[in-house]
């Protein structure tokens, strides 16, 4: 076995492990060392590199469970990247991925960590037809977008259906057609989303919308009136609820926090 370790320049608390060969038994002590090293160091979040790794027992691998305890009681972490299939599906079957998380490579790894700690949020924009046919692979898109991205199911649904509901009445009341867009930018952090959706206004439905919108507040759409229902139900599934209704075009804006 041969270990090697890297600093990240933009990341003082985090240290790369790169292993190589077959982590057996005898190689317990250096890896137990490493860790003891690790520990007593101002690093708290590792990445193992396991590329290079053919085999790892079971006695490694509970040292490397160990070491993860301890990086978690100083408040980081222990992922792995970079493993062989064969190899990941070994350490499935051993319950190993219920423990770990496990990334294609290290660049990943490392993205996710800056993503999770440095509360840096990522924009997805989206552009698409004026028509309703494109708004479920658009939703779509979106939720697999927040699991992604760490959230939960619920959280991802109500995400989902916020677009689907937004996307939906921007066709509805705007310009449509395929030479029409309907505008989407997604703004997602580890403790919330963002959601602009933005189109071209159909001079012939300018008054309608702003009829919709008023003289009821948002989310006091009686219950016997069907339309205006879609934003009675984004106000309750959203935290903040924004429409800017113009001549030239409508905007809505939506933030969701985070609950699970």
């Amino acid at each position: 076995m041969i270990i090697e370790t890297k600093e990240v320049a933009a990341l003082p608390n985090t240290i790369i492990v790169q292993l190589s060969g077959e982590l057996d038994f005898e190689c317990i002590t250096q890896i137990s060392d490493l860790f003891i090293q690790i520990e007593k160091s101002d690093k708290n979040f590792a990445i193992v590199d396991l590329t290079a790794v053919s085999l790892i027992s079971s006695a490694v691998l509970g040292e490397l469970m160990g070491g993860r305890k301890r990086l978690i009681e100083k408040g980081g972490d222990l992922v792995l990247a970079g493993l062989k299939m064969d190899i990941r599906t070994k350490l499935g079957l051993m319950g190993a991925t219920k423990i770990f998380r496990i990334f294609s490579d290290i660049r990943s790894a490392l993205n996710s960590y800056k993503w999770e700690n440095g509360s840096h949020p990522e924009q997805v924009k989206i552009s698409f037809p004026s028509n309703l046919n494109i708004v479920p692979p658009v939703r779509q898109l979106v939720s697999r977008i927040t699991k992604q991205k760490g959230y939960g199911n619920r959280d991802s649904f109500r995400i989902e259906t916020i677009v689907d509901e937004v996307c939906n009445n921007a066709v509805e009341h705007g310009k449509q057609g395929d030479d029409q867009r309907i505008n989407l930018q997604l703004q997602i952090d580890p403790d919330k989303v963002e959601i602009d959706v933005v189109n071209t206004s159909d001079p012939d439905k300018v008054e309608s919308l702003k009829t919709l919108l008023h003289p009821h507040e948002i989310g006091e759409i009686k219950a016997e009136e069907k339309r205006g229902r879609g934003l009675a139900l984004i106000k309750m599934l959203s935290d903040e609820l924004s429409v800017n209704c113009s001549e030239s075009g409508t905007s809505v804006h939506v933030k969701k926090k985070r609950e699970e």
